[in-house]
Order: C-alpha cells, then structure tokens, then sequence
C-alpha cells in the first residue's frame, strides 16, 4: 500500500508541480495550469474571472490556489457530482499515456493508493491526525480515482513496468 503521496511518490499528489493541460468548453479552448490542484479549483467556478483568478495563483503554490478556490461560486452539482468527473478528468490529463507520470502511476502495480494525510481530509484521502472524529477510515476518493485510472493505462499501455 502506498498511504501518504509525498516524498518519492510525491507525483501522485495535486500538489506535485505539474502543469495540467485540459480542453476548456467555457473558455472554448486549451488551458495549462501550473498544477491539478490549480485546475482542480478553478474547475469549482463557470465564473469566467474566479476561474482565471484561482488559475492565475502562483504556480509554486498550490496552496494557494486550493485558498482562491475557497472563495469562488460553486458551479451547480459541484458538491454532488460534478467534482468527481472533474478530478477524473484532471488525474487523466496529467497522466497522460505514455508520459513520465503515468509510467510511474503504473509502476505501483497493483498498490492500493491512499492519499494519508493529518489534515482532516476524510472526503479525498483518509486522515490520520489520531483525533476521534478522524478515525474511522476516509472516502479516499483520489485514490480511488487514481487507481481507476492506472487501470486504464495499463489496459492501453500493456503490462505494468517491473
């Protein structure tokens, strides 16, 4: 199991310094953003100026981009579904086949992924502060998604790296 996504497998985090390049249909266009965190926030809003605005976060401070993203409109179905085909759609433009990224998505094998963390995020990952109200395990919803997704790589890529 790989539990935290920091250090060595940094690159599985939002956080990782990785641009992300998606196709926009409200911008009509391609956008890079500095990270998935970057994309993941500014994909919260259909406010064309919140969305540049939490784009537009430094591009070594995801942190800071996760803040903005506080702060913006949420577009209609964020909280029910619309988050969910949005992440799916971020994890897939940054481990895009054939990249540096995916083959290392792929090198986990068949690894379960949980995104452990100490910040009381029981919605993405599974928090391990040792409080009571975070002890009973996370949704791990990037996790998930994230092994969804290695699972598709390796049906187009062929067998996992060894």
């Amino acid at each position: 199991m790989i539990d935290r996504f920091s250090g060595p497998n940094w690159i599985l985090s939002n956080f990782a310094l990785i641009p992300v390049t998606l196709y926009s249909t409200l911008e009509e266009g391609w956008i890079t953003y500095a990270t998935a965190e970057h994309a993941f926030n500014a994909a919260k809003t259909l406010n064309p100026d919140e969305r540049r605005w939490v784009a537009d976060a430094p591009s070594d401070d995801p942190g800071e981009a996760k803040r903005r993203g506080r702060r913006v409109t949420l577009r209609p179905g964020w909280d029910t579904d619309v988050r969910y085909r949005a992440m799916a759609a971020i994890i897939a433009a940054k481990f895009t086949p054939a990249s540096t990224v995916a083959s290392f998505l792929l090198g986990t094998g068949e690894e379960e992924l949980v995104e452990g963390n100490t910040w009381h995020d029981n919605h993405w990952g599974d928090c391990r502060c040792g409080r009571a109200v975070c002890a009973p395990a996370g949704f791990n919803h990037l996790g998930q998604l994230l092994m969804e997704h290695r699972a598709l790589l390796r049906t187009s890529a062929g067998p996992a790296p060894r």
